[in-house]
């Protein structure tokens, strides 16, 4: 337990310092006193994330070179700062390690997809550089999240492997106290109740790190993103469009099916009729970072966002063209849908995933199955968002609603805009992927906007310390169920143990935790990949896929080098004349 406490500690410290180097570099912004130190660490996140990518095209993540980058940001950190930032430092990073230790001990990673392929992915980026036609041995090496190079960096001769389990729960406790700071010090009082409403949600369902995955983080900038654009509309400074443009420009890197959340940047735009209100050198690492992104895309899949068909370039010999295999954008596409629709839940015989998608049948089948499911996560948060509504109409104040002005009916515009892209964005969701963790945002978002709309003018005349009092005890309530689930699971686990307990467990999914022996798969004359023989690949040896290539002998992969870069490939049948 003290382990996990230090490595979030000092986890905390080298984010905050990657992200004031951030800040002062890239977004031209002076840190003041005042400054909300926990947003520091979420940007510091963002940078690490392209540097890690960057690197990646050159060099393996290794231990030594990720030691050498922590040391670097440890001593910015040191001669950048005065003694008191970094006294406010220090106490900051304590108060996020206590909450990533409460909320990582005894928990387990995000089954099954930790053991598919976030953790192997992570494990290819610590011993290969990238490696061409990745996809190939495993589909989901080609849409994994940029988080996983933080992840990978966080693997050092410090923090060892278990480092890469930290990035996720830095940046859910750093947003939490980043919301509780905002409703402290805030004096928009629309902003501190949609502020309270997020955090609500994050300590009544997003709440168990074992619940996070890639997911989380991608829900928890875009969240971020709205945070900020409300935040900074009545007054948006150049360095702070800035931050708008690179955090909508994020969402994309985290998930594609965000994709709608960039465009917030462009409606504050519009609205604020500053079009060209742009630093150069946001500008310049938004289109250095998207480059590189999509050319990583390009490498691993042969596609710029895979598994889009659209989007992938047929004449790379990388990509898998034309088959009928899993690694085959086309298959993988059709397959993902259709198993979101609740393919898997058809009664009888089952049609084929191009049949089941062929109408809308399968609104009914997903209605009973995956339906119910979002339902009933979604159920705690609705139940109190309705609860809260009521309370706030009902609190009484000093003022007559009729008999106040106000003529700030821009802002109330902007967040109707808002409202009406997650409106956008729950219709994508619901007729392409909807299962509840590839874009519940969409849907919180636009709950709560709706509520933040309705209750505006009341909210605008309660007095601002009333208003944070009644919220301030909710808010006591609220932490304590966030504390309560994790601290009865610690108890719970207290007396289980297991290799690297009380670690998540990242090398097998059974009771020990022990390192899988993977076999080998040798191609000309040397290891090209492992294979896990037994249930899925976790942390072990890299590159590794649990997909059988032997059982059909016309899918035997094949592996060249070019350059010193591996390419995984296919066979391509040639078209007879």
């Amino acid at each position: 337990m003290i382990e996990i406490f230090f490595l979030s500690f000092l986890t905390s410290i080298y984010f905050i310092s990657a992200g004031i180097f951030f800040s002062n570099n890239i977004l031209d912004i002076k840190i003041k006193s005042e400054a909300n130190i926990f947003i520091f660490a979420l940007y510091g996140c963002i940078f690490l994330s392209f540097l890690g990518l960057l690197l990646n095209f050159v060099i393996n993540l290794s231990k030594n070179i990720n030691i050498l980058i922590l040391i670097i940001f440890l001593i910015y950190l040191i001669f950048s700062q005065q003694k008191d930032s970094l006294k406010k430092i220090f106490i900051t990073s304590i108060v996020i390690a206590i909450g990533c230790s409460f909320l990582i001990i005894s928990d387990n990673t995000y089954r099954p997809d930790a053991g598919l392929y976030h953790l192997p992915y992570i494990n290819i980026l610590n011993n290969e550089k990238i490696i061409l036609g990745i996809s190939n041995i495993h589909f989901r090496f080609g849409h994994t999240s940029i988080i996983q190079y933080v992840s990978a960096l966080n693997n050092n001769w410090i923090f060892s492997d278990n480092g890469i389990l930290l990035p996720t729960a830095t940046i859910y406790i750093c947003f939490l106290m980043y919301l509780i700071y905002e409703i402290k010090f805030s004096n928009d009082k629309n902003l501190i109740f949609f502020n309270f409403l997020i955090l609500s949600f994050l300590c009544l369902k997003l709440n168990r790190y074992s619940d996070f995955g890639n997911d989380a983080p991608a829900h928890i900038y875009y969240f971020l993103l709205t945070s900020l654009a409300l935040k900074y509309y009545n007054k948006l400074e150049l360095p702070r469009m800035g931050e708008i443009g690179i955090l909508s420009a994020y969402l994309v890197y985290n998930k594609i099916t965000l994709f709608l959340g960039s465009l917030v940047a462009i409606i504050l735009l519009i609205y604020k009729k500053k079009i060209y209100f742009f630093k150069i050198k946001p500008i310049i690492f938004i289109l250095i970072f998207t480059f590189i992104f999509f050319a990583k895309n390009f490498l691993v899949s042969g596609c710029a966002a895979f598994p889009i068909k659209k989007t992938c370039v047929s004449s790379f010999f990388w990509y898998d063209f034309g088959s009928d295999r899993g690694t085959n954008a086309e298959k993988t596409m059709f397959e993902n849908e259709a198993w979101t629709k609740g393919w898997n839940d058809q009664e009888g015989k089952k049609k084929n995933y191009e049949q089941y998608l062929s109408n809308y049948n399968w609104i009914k089948i997903w209605l009973n199955g995956h339906g119910k499911r979002t339902l009933n996560k979604l159920s705690p948060f609705l139940i109190f968002i309705i609860f809260i509504s009521i309370f706030i109409l009902c609190t009484k104040s000093n003022y007559k609603i009729n008999k106040i002005k106000y003529n700030n009916y821009s802002k109330k515009n902007f967040i109707f805009s808002l409202l009406l892209l997650n409106l956008i964005g729950i219709l994508m969701w619901f007729f392409k992927f909807p299962v509840f963790r590839y874009g519940y945002s969409y849907p919180i978002l636009f709950i709560i906007l709706l509520i933040i709309l309705i209750t505006y003018n009341k909210i605008k005349i309660i007095n601002i310390n009333v208003l944070k009092k009644k919220l301030n005890y909710i808010l006591i309530f609220l932490l304590l169920i966030l504390f309560t689930k994790n601290f009865i699971r610690i108890v719970k686990k207290y007396d289980v143990s297991y290799n690297h307990s009380p670690w998540p467990k990242i090398y097998s999914e059974d009771k020990n935790n022990f390192k899988k022996e993977n076999l080998p798969i040798i191609i000309n004359d040397e290891i090209a990949y492992y294979y896990s023989r037994n249930g899925t690949c976790y942390f072990n040896t890299a590159p590794c896929t649990h997909i059988d290539f032997f059982k059909n002998s016309n899918d035997h992969i094949k592996l060249k080098k070019k350059f010193g870069y591996k390419i995984f490939y296919f066979e391509r049948k040639r078209s007879k004349n």
